[in-house]
């Protein structure tokens, strides 16, 4: 008798009759006659049955016969039949049939031609790139309390600062900065005492803030949200939804392609061929996505390096590298097969270029001893690669998690605060050394503000929220879009507890990183589609940068 679905389980209580454990994680070839081959059946009749079970008896006949000698090489040692059914099924995952629906090859097709190699050398003696530019995205997940990392100072805006946040308020420490050029409702702003590197590069003029930025569809104040007169961004204080829109810069839609991926997707059209590469060094986020037929898929590092097959999958990159050798008649099975050997390629291309650089700042990054250095020492590496991987505009993203301070807002984000800082510190350095600081633009990010009011212990999710640009090209030191003018329950936008409506919105603050990368003004509208929307507090490329 069959169990319910549900739960976890390993292959090792998969392989028994334990309570749970569900019959499709149990399942044994019927060819076997029992619980192990006992009627001794052929590879190749134990492969049609898997076949017929996992991709609905549309194994290519060069796909069965690699099945059959993964099935012989794994018939050994300790319960040889298990290892031999593991081994196969572990593969049928890899094989284009298991991700389409149709045949791999038209009936009437005899022959098969076998996919080109991909070219993964590098030029001996590289050229140095020329007008070379990178955006590294920095994004704090969890939702970061930004208004504890920019503060009014010296103005009635600190006091009501001081009596809405109550114990969570910043009285002493903030590292002071002067906004008198900024517009701002004071002259005087305070960065939270962990940023004191952010703090030298915006007196050095190699940061400024956007003030209240965040998602929205229109601008709007509490008055409109309430009557529900404009149309708002979807799922507001959702984690996931939010960090789905912050990253696509389309409030209205968490399924586009991300701000990045389109902005990668008008450089390669206008250029006409493949000059913007996208990498991601934690996971596989909203903001890098672009049209495949465009963009080449982003590459996935980690903080350690390149990010290879898992060691499991490392024993079988050579059968999986032939399960995807053959041009195939189906558009979806050789969508599926180009992209896998693109991407064993790749990672083989990316290990030799970078698997041996050095960094002048490789102490600092060690030193700093955190996850989000580490990702921006990879940053840091395959930059100084960009001769050899013939890099013209290159996009990062490194992430940051914790921030969703409900209980413990104070320590907390003390310690990630610091984190970011000192890997920015070293990250700067490194890229002034290589002379490309100017080159480099680091924007930070998060899916929304929290609370400016104390729930007791933390902040809650609420909207708009404070962040920075760096680089050797921003126009530095200064605070751009509009701090709130009124932080208490009457200000116009506070929407309840300090949840406040942005005065600036997303698409304000990428059309001018846009600009700066090479986005032409006609191609705007596609890689911002909510920009016509706004009409203040959109910065062009002047306005951001020197």
């Amino acid at each position: 008798s069959d169990y319910p679905d549900g739960g976890y389980f390993d292959c090792g209580s998969a392989e028994t009759e334990q309570p749970g454990v569900p019959l499709r994680l149990r399942w044994k070839p019927p060819s076997w006659g029992g619980e192990t081959n006992v009627n001794n059946a052929p590879p190749s009749q134990i492969i049609d049955e898997v076949d017929l079970l996992l991709t609905g008896g549309r194994l290519h006949p060069s796909n069965k016969a690699i099945m059959e000698q993964v099935y012989n090489s794994a018939n050994s040692g300790i319960n040889p039949d298990s290892k031999s059914l593991k081994a196969v099924i572990s593969h049928f995952a890899a094989t284009p049939e298991f991700h389409i629906t149709n045949n791999l090859m038209n009936s009437r097709v005899t022959t098969t031609a076998t996919r080109p190699t991909p070219d993964i050398s590098t030029p001996p003696n590289p050229a140095p790139v020329t007008d070379y530019r990178a955006i590294v995205y920095l994004y704090m997940d969890g939702a970061m309390d930004s208004y504890s990392a920019l503060v009014p100072m010296n103005c009635y805006l600190n006091q009501q600062y001081v009596s809405v946040r109550g114990d969570i308020a910043i009285k002493s420490g903030l590292l002071p900065i002067d906004a008198s050029t900024s517009d701002q409702p004071c002259d005087d702003f305070g960065l939270h005492p962990s940023l004191s590197n952010i703090h030298s590069l915006y007196n050095d003029g190699d940061a400024s803030f956007i003030a209240n930025v965040g998602p929205l569809i229109k601008t709007m104040d509490k008055y409109e949200f309430e009557a529900g007169s404009k149309p708002q961004p979807m799922a507001l204080f959702a984690h996931n939804t939010q960090t789905q829109i912050t990253q696509t810069v389309f409030a209205q839609d968490a399924s586009a392609g991300g701000v990045l991926g389109r902005i990668g997707d008008s450089i390669n059209n206008r250029e006409g061929s493949d000059v913007f590469d996208a990498y991601s060094i934690s996971g596989t986020p909203k903001v890098l996505e672009g049209a495949p037929s465009v963009s080449k898929p982003a590459d996935v590092l980690s903080g350690s390096g390149v990010a290879d097959f898992i060691p499991k999958a490392g024993t079988f990159e050579a059968n999986i590298e032939a399960l995807s050798e053959n041009v195939v008649t189906s558009i979806y099975g050789e969508t599926f097969s180009v992209s896998m050997t693109n991407a064993i390629y790749r990672t083989r291309l990316l290990d030799e270029v970078i698997g041996n650089v050095t960094l002048d700042e490789d102490s600092c990054f060690t030193n700093a001893g955190t996850d989000l250095a580490d990702q921006f020492e990879q940053v840091a590496r395959i930059i100084k690669s960009r001769d050899g991987l013939e890099a013209k505009r290159d996009v990062f993203y490194v992430s940051i998690g914790g921030f969703d301070t409900h209980s413990d807002n104070g320590p907390v984000l003390t310690n990630l605060l610091s984190q970011i800082d000192d890997s920015i510190s070293c990250f700067a350095s490194e890229m002034k050394s290589q002379g490309v600081w100017s080159n480099v633009t680091v924007i930070s990010a998060s899916e929304f503000g929290r609370t400016l009011t104390s729930n007791g212990l933390g902040t809650d999710h609420a909207w708009g929220g404070n962040h920075f640009i760096a680089g050797g090209s921003v126009a530095g030191g200064r605070i751009h879009g509009q701090y709130p003018d009124d932080l208490t329950e009457d200000g116009i936008l506070n929407i309840g507890r300090g949840r406040l409506i942005p005065t600036t919105s997303w698409e304000g603050v990428w059309k001018g990183i846009a600009e700066w990368f090479g986005v032409e003004t006609q191609d705007m509208d596609k890689v911002l589609p909510n920009l016509q929307n706004f009409a203040t507090n959109i910065f062009n490329a002047a306005d951001l940068f020197e």
